[in-house]
């Protein structure tokens, strides 16, 4: 009986080992076709539809808005509501 057993688990992990072989080989095979494909499509579809290239035109910076004037007037406002006037 242990004769049996001993084949079939040899018989299980021969099975076993030759699928997940197959299996690996044939990842690795699809992940060089999907690389290869991916690129002579690319290629094909650049020829064909060409990306447009944006221009950027030159950037002004623009200069900060002087709000002193208006940063004095909201000072003394709050300081006279705080007062009361005073």
């Amino acid at each position: 009986m242990t004769d049996l057993f001993a084949q079939n688990l040899s018989t299980a992990l021969t099975v076993t080992f030759i699928g997940m072989a197959v299996v690996l080989a044939f990842l690795t095979l699809m992940i060089f076709a999907m690389d290869i494909t991916s690129g002579l499509i690319l290629n094909v579809l650049n020829k064909y539809f060409p990306e447009e290239i944006k221009e950027e035109k030159a950037k002004t910076k623009k200069k900060p808005a002087n709000n002193d004037d208006e940063i004095a007037l909201a000072v003394a406002l709050a300081y006279s509501a705080k007062t009361g006037g005073r």
